[in-house]
């Protein structure tokens, strides 16, 4: 403080710092970079500043390969260190001492096995993992597999204990903890197997247990080693490089071993985790489906854990200690966002079939939310790994050039495809719900038939116009320029406008023909009087029908000239009935109004028939008869089913009132002259020349 009050009193020293304060100042402008120099916020120029930073990083020699080429070559020095003997002790004794202390404890292990042995012979103690053993036989089976191991190695610890700064003992040691730690690993493994391989989990038991210690040995082994290289006394007395890398190369074969028992065994693992007795099955569901998820998801951290420990390694931090906490962290992190997220999976999407017939929108949005939280949760889970790891990936991820791009990119495309994904969900059931038919049989009387016909057209425009102004948005925050596709698309829409004439012809005849609702779904239509049936299917070109026989048939609007429709409002069924003419008129208006009567009673016709029987009275004189007209007033395409079993019932009514139908029948006469048989012909040939003179006549 004296200081500063010292320069502002001095005027020379003041103009002194004023001038230092300004070149400071322009300084700092010069080093600003230019606007135009910014990264582009759109993708590509994202990609091309991040990939200027990496040329930039390489160049530099920041490399995890240029770190590992000097920690090899130092780590080589070390080692030659060592062999030469230029350390307290010569390569000699470094190898007299590691057999000493292997010869000891080895010795020691083996007697205490045989000791454990004779005294299980002596009092006929039987200790074996039978499928059956209890809680306390299978942890005598553990100690007994254990204790040896770890008393002789306590006694080794204890034995080079008094041999200070002896790097052979150390390393003998070293061996034995690693040996001591691979037996005492898949001792428990194989415990923890047999806990759980009562009933039908013993076949994956009996998968695990044999097959899979060596290799658990391995894992607890290389892993022992690891750890123990990058103890502080065994650096020391080895090399910090040298240390390190035996113990990377331990931490490697570790990773490696793990991801090939997850993917080995991922099944029987699975298995003894999943499978419960029916009763807890029953009244645990909770507890059950959480036990699924576990097991479906168990050895996804085993390999996150071994992949992010060979990433950190070889992305430059080495052996140390903190890599084994951020991969424990990641699988935890990891294991908590594959839970949650399936949870949230399976709670919103709600298998209960009356809820979707019923809100099949809410369904939806529930479904939508579920996704938007999924997608959060895994959002903040890649935060917190970037966070969690400091490696030079890590800081290119968080601190290069291309972060700032890369997130307003990230941002803006997730917020266009689940903005959109929101917006049409919206519109779809806003459509669904204007359009929807209440009921498929008063289809004709429905307002809504129109709304489905038009409906899958409606729906997969604004689906192309959402999905379109979606892809539009995309693409700009991609960094595509769209105005010269813009410009190209509407230059061959022009051409293909007026190439494709009868298209254009399809499109505007099925336009005016869906919205004055000539055709609908289900109508039964007669199309210029060769093509009938039922409409199946209308698009915005064609109409396909169904004919009785079952053929499909399709038409494009430009080739339908008249339509004649039998499924609008009503029918009429016509029918005419032929009577002698000897019969009363009466009486068949009478027939006729019993039949209609028997049926507008009916249970099966009250509902098709719309009004009583007209009979028009006498409509024509034929030949062998008189024809009386009528007709029934029915609901659309029952005109048939009607007619005939008013058919049928005028037959059984007839038929009653001795009535018979007529029909058509023919009188020929022939002229010819009368032939007097002789005297003495006899009558039979007078009768036979008579049918011969008829054949000979035309």
């Amino acid at each position: 403080m004296d200081n500063l009050i010292r320069t502002l009193d001095s005027d020379t020293q003041r103009k002194a710092l004023v001038t230092q304060l300004k070149k400071a100042r322009d300084t700092a402008q010069s080093v600003e970079p230019d606007a135009s120099t910014q990264p582009k916020r759109d993708l590509l120029g994202t990609i091309a500043s991040g990939i200027k930073s990496v040329e930039a990083n390489l160049n530099e020699g920041r490399t995890p390969l240029h770190f590992w080429s000097s920690r090899l070559s130092t780590a080589a020095n070390e080692w030659k260190t060592v062999v030469a003997g230029e350390r307290n002790e010569s390569f000699g004794q470094v190898l007299f001492g590691m057999f000493v202390t292997l010869s000891g404890w080895g010795a020691c292990t083996a007697l205490l096995i045989y000791g454990e042995r004779r005294i299980r012979a002596r009092y006929n103690w039987h200790v074996s993992p039978m499928p059956t053993a209890t809680s306390l036989e299978l942890l005598a089976f553990g100690l007994r597999q254990t204790v040896p191991w770890i008393a002789a190695f306590l006694a080794a610890v204890l034995f080079v204990g008094t041999k200070s700064d002896a790097l052979g003992y150390t390393l003998g040691l070293v061996a034995a903890y690693s040996i001591v730690a691979g037996a005492v690993f898949s001792s428990l493994c194989t415990l923890v197997f047999r806990m759980f391989g009562t009933s039908h989990r013993r076949v994956a038991n009996q998968l695990l247990s044999p097959r899979a210690r060596a290799l658990l040995f391995v894992i607890g082994a290389c892993g022992a080693l690891g750890d123990a290289a990058s103890n502080p006394d065994v650096t020391q007395l080895l090399g910090p490089n040298l240390a390190g890398l035996v113990s990377t190369f331990a931490n490697v074969t570790v990773a490696c071993s793990s991801v090939y028992f997850a993917l080995a065994y991922r099944r029987p693992v699975a298995h003894l985790i999943r499978n419960r007795a029916y009763q807890y099955r029953h009244g645990h569901k909770l507890a059950t489906e959480a036990l699924d998820i576990l097991a479906s998801l168990w050895h996804i951290p085993i390999l996150l854990i071994a992949i992010a420990s060979i990433v950190a390694m070889i992305d430059g931090r080495g052996t140390e200690r903190g890599v084994l906490q951020p991969s424990l962290v990641s699988a935890v992190l990891l294991v908590l966002t594959l839970f949650l997220s399936a949870l949230l999976f399976h709670l919103t999407r709600v298998r209960n079939n009356r809820a979707q017939r019923r809100t099949p929108h809410l369904m939806r949005l529930l479904r939508f939310g579920g996704t938007l939280l999924i997608f959060a949760i895994w959002l903040t889970y890649i935060r917190f790994e970037l966070e969690l790891w400091s490696g030079p990936v890590a800081r290119l991820l968080k601190q290069g050039a291309m972060t700032p791009g890369v997130k307003h990119t990230f941002v803006a495309l997730a917020t266009t495809v689940f903005g959109a994904w929101f917006v049409w969900i919206l519109i779809d059931t806003i459509i669904l719900e204007a359009l929807s038919p209440r009921s498929a049989r008063t289809k004709a009387l429905d307002p809504g038939v129109r709304g489905r016909t038009i409906l899958p057209l409606v729906r997969n425009a604004l689906f192309v116009t959402v999905v379109a102004i979606a892809g539009i948005v995309v693409a700009a925050n991609l960094g595509v320029n769209l105005t010269p596709l813009l410009a190209g698309a509407g230059v061959i829409g022009l051409a293909a406008g007026f190439g494709a004439k009868s298209l254009v012809t399809d499109l505007i005849t099925g336009l005016f023909i869906i919205a004055e609702e000539t055709i609908s779904i289900g109508d039964w239509i007669d199309i210029d009087g060769g093509h009938a049936g039922t409409v199946t299917d209308l698009t915005i070109r064609t109409v396909r029908l169904r004919d009785g026989q079952g053929a499909i048939h399709t038409i494009p609007f430009s080739q339908i000239k008249i339509v004649k429709n039998l499924s609008r409002d009503f029918a009429y069924a016509v029918f005419e009935v032929r009577a002698p003419f000897s019969v009363d008129m009466d009486e068949i208006r009478r027939l006729i109004a019993e039949v209609g009567a028997e049926m507008m009673a009916d249970s099966h016709f009250k509902n098709e028939i719309l009004g009583a029987v007209e009979v028009w009275g006498l409509e024509r004189f034929d030949a062998n008869w008189m024809v009386i007209k009528g007709q029934f007033k029915t609901r659309p395409l029952q005109q048939w089913s009607v007619t005939r079993a008013f058919n049928e019932r005028l037959k059984c009514k007839m038929d009653t009132a001795g009535i018979e139908i007529p029909i058509a029948q023919m009188e020929v006469h022939t002229l010819q002259k009368e032939l007097s048989p002789p005297k003495d012909v006899s009558v039979d040939k007078s009768r036979d020349l008579f049918d011969e003179t008829m054949k000979i006549q035309p």
